[in-house]
């Protein structure tokens, strides 16, 4: 796949910071709520077997304004409805890693060719409280590549200018009540959008990572 790449300075900074940092320690992503992330990454859990799941970072490198690819899922999913998300999913006995995993599930949910994605890296991993352990990818794509939204499974496909993306002081700390318990969360607002969850800690995560280098 080749790819046109914008002049952004986020842009770049990014491409720098993975094509620096590829053999480097994927430091995993924390949970906003300290005492979830406190619990399961406690030594009393080394046992436990979390599900593997992956999910793809698509960056639109030849916009004006690069952007990362989001959906907003379907009101009558069962896990998760109405909520934002990168295009991904859980992984399946045959793939063969979480980059085949979230290309997949990617051209599943938006119809996005895994040949059209050029891999560029991944964080390190997210685990969730629901049993999931998440692995992001990061992958460059062209806004030439057509997207097509799964009816069963998103409502709509959006743009996060990654500006805004990687901007860590865009992102709010707030207290949710979910599922009987008081959590902490992080969210942001765009266009109508709420961004939250595990979308946001991801994203927050990476906004540090980039934030954290030196040009």
């Amino acid at each position: 796949m080749t790819a046109l790449y914008s002049n952004d300075p986020m842009l770049q900074k990014l491409l720098r910071f993975f094509k620096q940092t590829q053999a480097f320690e994927r430091r995993p992503i924390q949970h906003p709520d300290q005492t979830i992330n406190r619990l399961i990454h406690s030594a009393e859990l080394p046992a436990r077997q979390f599900r593997r799941a992956a999910v793809l970072i698509a960056i639109v490198t030849d916009l004006e304004i690069p952007a990362i690819v989001l959906t907003q899922r379907t009101e009558h999913l069962s896990s998760h409805p109405g909520q934002v998300a990168f295009p991904g999913g859980k992984e399946d006995p045959s793939d063969a890693g979480p980059v085949h995993t979230a290309l997949r599930e990617s051209e599943e949910e938006i119809g996005l060719p895994a040949d059209a994605v050029r891999v560029i890296g991944r964080l390190g991993e997210l685990l969730m409280p629901s049993g999931y352990c998440v692995t992001p990818i990061v992958g460059l794509m062209s806004s030439r590549t057509p997207l097509e939204p799964s009816p069963r499974e998103v409502a709509h496909i959006f743009h996060l200018p990654l500006q805004l993306a990687l901007d860590a002081t865009q992102y709010q700390r707030k207290s949710m009540r979910i599922q009987d318990s008081q959590r902490e969360i992080l969210e942001m607002h765009y266009e109508g959008y709420r961004i939250w969850g595990a979308t946001a800690a991801i994203l927050h995560h990476l906004a540090r990572e980039i934030g954290s280098t030196t040009d």
